[in-house]
């Protein structure tokens, strides 16, 4: 008779994720490429279709609360506000009174994606970053704001013209990704590191590839949405293959 487990699939943590878009593909996708045996995703959706409409990102910021409710309710283990030109829409202040408020609601441990990925750009000793986007030019400038808020140098940042909306970059290939990160990392070689500041598209299928090619550390929105969390709840896990923050996570 085939053995039942008496555990629950997240026994050793429960990752509570607060997506900004209506439908989301990518990010669990990738989420449970690497994570370790008793640890699961917990999704909650906001409303953004297309991240270019600001009556979609206000929607999206009036459902924060409901949207932090339902992950207090399913008893989460750390929560993650994601999508930067969601959380950054009103700037570095607003965004540091926002991080606040999401902590002091969140009975956990809680960050948000452009939090996580800039942590982990620190933990990896990056200052001078390469930023290659799928944003429209005004969300390139938020992200440019909050890293340089966070102590980094922007060298440049790059964004792909996909003219896609936010739920459709699922569509694009990880070749496509691999070759725009490429060339924003080839064109700016005094970088330290690479960042592709979205989880809305493929990333953790060429993050090793990029590493390789370059020779430096590349971060992901996806990579510090799950390194960021396993760190904050002490899960360790031999990721391999995904990079060097992910690998980090064995030690």
């Amino acid at each position: 008779m085939t053995a039942i487990g008496d555990k629950s699939y997240g026994r050793r943590g429960r990752i509570g994720n607060i997506s900004p878009t209506a439908c989301t593909e990518i990010f669990p996708y990738e989420f449970y490429r690497v994570a370790p045996d008793g640890v699961t995703l917990v999704l909650s959706n906001l409303v953004i279709r297309d991240a270019r409409e600001p009556g979609q990102v206000a929607a999206s910021w009036q459902g924060f609360e409901d949207a932090i409710a339902s992950l207090r309710e399913t008893r989460v283990d750390h929560m993650t506000l994601s999508g930067a030109p969601l959380v950054l829409a009103k700037g570095v202040q607003r965004y540091r009174e926002l991080l606040a408020w999401l902590r002091q609601k969140s009975p956990v441990p809680a960050t948000t994606s452009p939090q996580a990925f800039a942590d982990g750009l620190k933990h990896l000793g990056a200052i001078r970053l390469a930023v290659a986007t799928s944003f429209i030019p005004a969300h390139n400038q938020l992200v440019k704001e909050f890293l340089i808020a966070e102590g980094f140098e922007v060298v440049a940042i790059e964004g792909l013209d996909t003219g896609m909306t936010s739920i459709e970059k699922a569509m694009l290939s990880p070749q496509q990704v691999f070759d725009h990160v490429r060339n924003v990392g080839r064109r700016n070689p005094s970088c330290d590191a690479v960042l592709i500041p979205s989880s809305a598209w493929p990333t953790l299928a060429v993050i090793q590839a990029l590493e390789d090619e370059l020779g430096k550390p590349v971060m992901s929105s996806a990579v510090g949405q799950i390194w960021a969390p396993f760190r904050d709840l002490g899960i360790r896990a031999d990721i391999r293959g995904y990079g060097k923050l992910l690998g980090s996570l064995a030690d």
